[in-house]
């Protein structure tokens, strides 16, 4: 049987190319023969089509199809462009399930294909391809080369032109191959061109313009672009990704590569089921080795695993081939017969291009040492195991490549077995091949003397051993001679990077891509900052940095010429004399950095420890000669660092480098912006990062000027709006300009922002002050103090509005509100009338010739404050509603009206302890009239206090009442009725409006309740016991006579009733407490004591009690001694031991007492005389059954003789005894 026989081998010869895709053969052909995985068709539907389906609300963004070359990246591409562009291939898709989601897509895109041949910039790649396509496309379209717009811009703007010529068409560009472009540009070349694919994938989001492109790889994971993580983060962001996985891969395998019908896939199990006992994998899972035959499942997993030279390796080729070799062949009977992943090895060592990959070329040469190395060891007894042992190491060879060299990733003996499946002749035990191969396994490591092939002693795995003795440090030197300083650009880099080290400057620029800074200075003199940028290099790239700051620090190149401007807001730094070891050291430190990226994984930490070293070595040497190689130039004048005065040691080099330049910059900071506030009480100066802080200190001041506020007090004190006790506008120079405006254009009228504030930079929020040039944030503080005092009111565009009366949304303002207000205008005057009126309201003596004493405020808001506090306890009151024993108080009506004034009150209450201030009380905004008629509601609160207090009064007299009644029967007289009519009274008393017949029934209610607790109290003395009782009561529980009744209860012949009963009637008596008195019965009608429980109950004296126990226990004595006299029971006395027949018979004979110790005995022994005795138990209810009816005596015995003798049948009469339970 061959291998053809079994398969339908459809081979993968042709690579498929996206060019040319569109021809309508090749697109057919394309369509029909894609296979699709249920992973693929997902991601399709979740990123494809939702990114190119016009209809959608959703962000749209690029696609990035990510697949190893082989896998059908541009197979997929491919499909997808010809179907958006031809909705006729639709029909030929293969998968039914698809056809719907391609149908949002079909027909809908012009599409634009092409693969990248060139080492020209991306954009005018991009730009040029599209020009030429709308160009046959009859667009007449040129990108304009020297606009200043954004190639987004210049992409929407494109395709405005494209729409007007296709309005019902997208237009969508596909790539290939773009990984391999990008991995051969330069570091600078490089950001523009992932600076052009952000934009191209920022532009799919808002127009109809949409690109997908194919990479072998994730562009943010490939290590070539570890310099351009920043800009590649941003990349990431506007694209999805769909990832060809190795699942995918062996769907294709099996439904394209290796199609097998039921009868081939019949005699393939039947064939690997012969070696199932020797392979757990075939065994336990059958069908997927079926599936797959004659490859191994575990092959495409290792092939998609190995880590290197991704791009020259195609799967499905390299199956294909394999396939071609096999299918002549015979499918071997000795032993599976799969592609297993060593044999994956051979092909990738004799390919060239795959030698030009690090990893894999070091691995190779070590297997060329260890194949010289089995075929000298494995000879004569050995030579059966040398085929075992190549395919072993080729196996090694793979597994070490799935890894980083310096992982050691290798392969146990299991999985050694399981994975290459081979069999050896004459064993056919698992165990035993298992013990073989390990063996062969031990044995390649005894050749190789462990130097090459060695096994981990805590995993038990085996691997290749690829450790070599390179040096190091002569690599790094040799490349730091060679290139480093060959190429001064690349040596000041790695000086840069340096720099930005030992600065702890943040990773992320201000402009990708150049080594620029946002920075803050302290302005020493003001204790405030000045806003700039740090450059690392010449000042090349400063009139294109926006925006304008107020000053610039340049850390000039070593290695290159410096170039200066020496302009006022300039400071260099130039160390250009730090000396040649130190340049040194930073041109191995590049060097170092440099070979580390392309070194193999295994020698990857040798560099790392250089670069460390070299590190550690210039910042040694950085610390001990900066300060003094160090020039500090400005306008032109040099001084060395040392001469200023430095910040005190363990100071941070940032620190002392911004030190300098702020003292460098002080004075020009002076001259440039002479009227800006001083700040001088700050306790720190202020900073760009506590600067929000402090300016929302000082609103918090104005808004509680009373509040302990030491930042705020500085701020405000600055801008002279603090006297020291207050707030004050009228001694700041910044108001009085306001003022001096508001004055000029006239009463009644406003100010826009735009005479108060400009934008220097609006992108990024920088308003600055007309007048004095100050930041808008302090400018903002200016007004709200202001606003505060009644000197003005704000206003915004969406209505809203800042005045004294409503201050304490000052605290609500956000950043954006204090540039974005539009106008200010004077307030109102002082509406005396309306305060006067408010002080009557408020009971308060007239202080309208007081408002600005702040004891007038305090006086005004603390009334407010106690009035609204009331006013809201009332009408919760009434809300909650006005009852007793669910008898309204209150009209529906009133009720209703009454929480409508309330609620008004309230709220104008509320609105007056805003007023807090002299400024808000000028915008007073109530009328005489308003004040007059809200306030009216006040008097409501004594009325509902006054109802309130009588229901709570009623409520509680008669709910005791009601609690009372329920203790009692009705035939306690005459105080039962007494009160049950006297609480169906309560509606009609209450509702009655006559408060003399309202008092007066209270008077009975509280006389019934008095009655009550003299009826309960003397009840409870009734039935409880004395002390002196209670003692007795205990005295007799533990007598003698009790004791013996508890031991003899249980006789035999004795009836324990009356027993019992005395036992629970005496146990239920309880002492009284002494502390019911009759005032606490009057406060709790209920005391742990239900009277109507003892109605009708016999009330036994404890004396009485002790007589019944003495009755009780002498009738028993007088039973026990029956017993032993019976004549059943008296011959059975002669079988009884010598001292318990004198124990019965003196106890018989009476002369012997029954005493607690021969109860016990004297009770087991008439169990044990009276055994032949047959007890027959009458009830006195069975004797009132028989006697029902008024009968004869004569008739009596002859009833009760019958029903005895019923009872007495099968018995022996003469051993019958009769007792009465």
């Amino acid at each position: 049987m061959k291998y053809k026989d079994l398969i339908h081998f459809e081979p993968i010869t042709s690579v498929v190319k996206l060019v040319g895709s569109e021809k309508k053969s090749v697109a057919e052909n394309l369509v029909k023969t894609f296979v699709f995985s249920q992973k693929i068709k997902e991601d399709l539907m979740e990123i494809v089509i939702k990114n190119l389906a016009p209809s959608t609300n959703k962000e749209k963004k690029g696609i990035q199809i990510v697949g190893s070359y082989g896998t059908g990246k541009s197979h997929l591409m491919a499909l997808i462009s010809a179907i958006a562009e031809n909705k006729e291939y639709l029909k030929l898709l293969p998968d039914e399930e698809l056809k719907d989601p391609f149908l949002k897509i079909a027909g809908k895109y012009k599409v634009l294909r092409f693969e990248i041949g060139t080492d020209r910039p991306l954009k005018d790649i991009v730009f040029a391809q599209i020009e030429r396509y709308l160009e046959k496309e009859g667009v007449d379209y040129k990108f304009d080369q020297k606009s200043t717009f954004s190639w987004k811009e210049l992409i929407l703007q494109m395709m405005a032109e494209f729409e007007d010529k296709f309005p019902d068409k997208h237009l969508l560009i596909v790539i290939d191959e773009m990984l391999e472009y990008l991995k051969g540009r330069n570091p600078a070349e490089l950001n523009y061109d992932l600076m052009l694919l952000r934009q191209l994938g920022e532009a799919c989001d808002t127009s109809r313009f949409k690109i997908m492109f194919g990479v072998q790889e994730l562009l943010y994971r490939s290590p070539e672009f570890q310099h351009q993580a920043e800009m590649l983060n941003k990349v990431e962001d506007r694209y999805d990704d769909l990832i060809i996985t190795k699942e995918d891969v062996s769907f294709v395998v099996k439904q394209r590569l290796l199609k097998k019908d039921e009868h081939q896939k019949t005699s393939i199990r039947d064939h690997l089921l012969k070696f199932a006992h020797l392979f757990e994998g075939i065994n336990g899972n059958l069908n997927e080795y079926v599936e797959l035959f004659p490859v191994h499942p575990t092959y495409i997993s290792y092939f998609e695993r190995i880590k290197h030279g991704k791009s020259q390796r195609e799967i499905l080729k390299v199956l294909s081939s394999n396939f071609e070799d096999l299918m002549e062949q015979n499918v071997p009977t000795d032993n599976p017969g799969l592609i297993t992943y060593d044999m994956y090895w051979p092909d990738l060592a004799e390919n060239p291009s795959m030698l030009t990959v690090p990893d894999i070329r070091t691995v190779r040469d070590k297997i060329e040492i260890i194949y010289d190395k089995i075929n000298v060891h494995f000879t004569g007894a050995r030579e059966n195991r040398k085929h075992l042992a190549t395919s072993i190491t080729n196996a090694l060879a793979i597994k070490i490549l799935c890894d980083d060299l310096d992982k050691k990733n290798g392969a146990t003996v299991h999985s050694l077995k399981e994975d290459i499946c081979l069999t050896l002749s004459g064993v056919d035990d698992p165990e035993f091949l298992l013990a073989n191969i390990e063996s062969t396994a031990s044995q390649v490591v005894s050749a190789t003397a462990g130097q090459y092939v060695d096994r981990d002693q805590i995993s038990s795995e085996f691997y290749i051993r690829v450790e070599g003795g390179i040096n190091i440090s002569q690599v790094i030197k040799d490349y730091a001679d060679e290139v480093i300083k060959r190429n001064p650009d690349q040596a000041d880099q790695y000086y840069f990077d340096f720099l930005q080290y030992i600065l702890a400057l943040q990773q992320h620029t201000y402009r990708t891509g150049f080594k620029i800074w946002e920075d803050s200075l302290e302005w020493k003199d003001k204790k405030a900052f000045r806003l700039g940028y740090i450059f690392f290099g010449n000042p090349n790239e400063r009139s294109t940095t926006e925006p304008i700051q107020q000053y610039y620090i340049f850390f000039c190149p070593i290695f290159n010429p410096i170039q200066r401007n020496d302009h006022p807001d300039e400071v260099y730094y130039d160390m250009a004399e730090i000396g040649e070891e130190f340049k040194e050291i930073i041109c191995l430190y590049g060097a170092a950095k440099a070979k580390e990226v392309t070194a193999s994984t295994n020698q990857k930490k040798l560099f790392q420890d250089q670069i460390e070293n070299y590190l550690k070595d210039a910042i040694t040497l950085f610390d001990k000669v900066y300060t003094s190689k160090t020039q500090v130039i400005y306008k032109g004048e040099s001084k060395i660092i040392k001469s200023f005065p430095l910040p005190g040691e363990g100071t941070t080099k940032d620190a002392i480098f911004r030190d300098v330049a702020a003292r460098v910059l002080n004075k020009y900071f002076n001259e440039k912006f002479p009227e800006y506030p001083s700040f001088p009480d700050l306790l720190r100066p202020m900073t760009k990062d506590n600067f929000d802080g402090m300016i929302k200190n000082a609103m918090v001041k104005i808004v509680k000027p009373g509040q302990p506020n030491r930042d705020g007090e500085a701020i405000l004190s600055g801008l002279g709006l603090w006297n020291g006790q207050r707030i004050d506008t009228q001694h700041s120079k910044y108001a009085d300009a306001i003022r001096k405006k508001l004055k000029e254009r006239g009463e009644g009228k406003v100010l826009n922002r735009d005479e108060i504030i400009y934008p220097h930079y609006a992108q990024h929020n920088l308003w600055y002050s007309v007048d004095s040039k100050i930041d808008h944030q302090l400018q903002f503080l200016v007004l709200s103090a202001m606003v505060f005092a009644g000197d003005i009111e704000l206003s915004w565009s969406n209505s809203r509005t800042l005045s004294a009366s409503s201050i304490e949304n000052l605290q609500m303002v956000v950043e954006e509100d204090m540039f974005t207000y539009q106008t200010i205008k004077e307030p109102r005057g002082i509406p005396a009338k309306h305060l006067k009126t408010l002080f009557e309201c408020l009971v308060l003596p007239d202080l309208t010739t007081e408002l600005e004493k702040q004891d007038t405020i305090v006086r005004i808001v603390t009334t407010a404050q106690e009035m609204v506090k009331r006013v809201v306890e009332t009408k919760a009151k009434v809300t909650e509603g006005l009852k007793c024993k669910s008898i309204n108080l209150l009209k529906e009506k009133d009720e209703e009206d009454y929480k409508t004034r309330l609620q008004c009150l309230a709220e104008l209450l509320d609105k007056i302890q805003t007023y807090n201030t002299y400024g808000k009380l000028k915008s007073f905004s109530f009328t005489s009239e308003e004040l007059k008629e809200t306030f009216k509601a006040y008097s409501l609160c004594d009325t509902i206090e006054q109802l309130h207090a009588l229901a709570e009064k009623f409520e509680k007299l008669v709910n005791y009442l009601s609690q009372a009644l329920s203790y009692m029967i009705e035939s306690e007289q005459p105080l039962f009725n007494d009160m049950s009519k006297t609480i169906g009274q309560l509606s009609v008393k209450l509702t009655s409006g006559n408060s003399t017949e309202i008092k007066q029934y209270e008077t009975l209610l509280n006389s019934l309740k008095d009655r009550y607790a003299k009826y309960y109290h003397e009840y409870y003395l009734k039935c409880r016991l004395s002390n002196h009782d209670a003692i007795a009561k205990e005295r007799i529980l533990a007598s003698e006579k009790k004791k013996i009744c508890d031991i003899i209860k249980d006789a035999e012949f004795l009836t324990a009733t009356d027993y019992q009963n005395w036992l629970n009637i005496i146990t239920s008596l309880k002492e009284a407490d002494p502390s019911l008195t009759l005032q606490k019965v009057k406060e709790e009608p209920y005391q742990d004591f239900n009277p109507r429980e003892f109605y009708g109950k016999p009330n036994y004296k404890i004396q009485e009690l002790e007589e019944q126990l003495d009755g009780i226990l002498d009738k028993w004595i007088l039973a026990m001694r029956s017993i032993f006299k019976d004549p059943s029971v008296k011959s059975n006395i002669e079988l009884l031991k010598a001292n318990e027949r004198k124990l019965v018979e003196e106890f018989r004979d009476e002369k012997l007492e029954l005493t607690i110790d021969n109860a016990a005995q004297l009770r087991n022994l008439i169990s044990t005389l009276s055994k032949s005795i047959d007890k027959v138990e009458i009830g006195l209810d069975d004797l009132k059954k028989q006697l029902n009816r008024p009968v004869t005596p004569a008739e009596a015995i002859d009833i009760l003789t019958k029903y005895i003798d019923n009872l007495c049948v099968g018995k022996e009469r003469n051993k019958v005894r009769i007792i009465i339970k």
